[in-house]
């Protein structure tokens, strides 16, 4: 069975910072279920999966960003997960929700694919946010601040921010993706808050709150 199509992550056409936030915040309208497009892709139904790519790849383009840090390997890491998602799609069994199972895919893919050195967190923030240190600050140059931050949090932590605070998933539902317990979702997600916080005081003190 050969893949019946190419695969490529759609690029958001705008400067960078823009581009990711664009990408890292807005859902796609999902139009049909999951179990349904496997089903009959395993059935043989042409146009099937391209539907599932074309409902999905948007998502699995986001984590790739967030946990790759970068939009050129996010999408050499898109097209790998479909590779492999196509070819493994009979094993999903339909026990558990889709994205999880897709999550561990685009997971196993990015550390297979991962640099062996991160950036670090001052790199991750060089020239992210020029500005007057008296002036309020813009909201979108700070969520691609704390974008760019992340990328530089150790992996779990990462993802765990990825999910819940970008995405907007109860600690409940990450855990289900990343089997993990609930509680280390939430020791996770406050540890990458504080570190995230502290990079930004530490490199951007015009974020610091004002005394009374």
């Amino acid at each position: 069975m050969s893949l019946p199509l190419t695969i490529r992550a759609r690029r958001v056409n705008d400067e960078a910072p823009r581009g990711l936030i664009h990408v890292m915040t807005h859902l796609p309208l999902l139009t049909a279920e999951a179990p349904e497009l496997v089903a009959r892709t395993c059935d043989g139904e042409e146009g099937a999966f391209a539907t599932l790519v074309e409902q999905y790849q948007p998502i699995v383009f986001r984590w790739a960003i967030g946990l790759s840090g970068d939009e050129d390997e996010a999408e050499d890491i898109t097209q790998e997960v479909f590779v492999r998602v196509y070819r493994k799609l009979s094993s999903f069994r339909g026990d558990g929700p889709f994205d999880a199972w897709l999550y561990r895919i685009t997971r196993r893919v990015a550390l297979r694919m991962r640099p062996t050195s991160p950036p670090s967190a001052d790199s991750a923030t060089e020239d992210v946010y020029l500005t007057d240190p008296g002036a309020r600050v813009d909201r979108e140059r700070a969520v691609a601040l704390i974008q760019m931050i992340a990328t530089t949090l150790p992996m779990r932590q990462r993802e765990v921010f990825i999910l819940c605070d970008i995405e907007g998933r109860t600690s409940a539902e990450v855990a289900a993706m990343l089997d993990i317990k609930d509680v280390s979702v939430r020791a996770s997600l406050f540890k990458a808050r504080a570190s995230i916080r502290r990079s930004i005081l530490a490199t951007h003190p015009c974020y610091r709150e004002p005394l009374r």
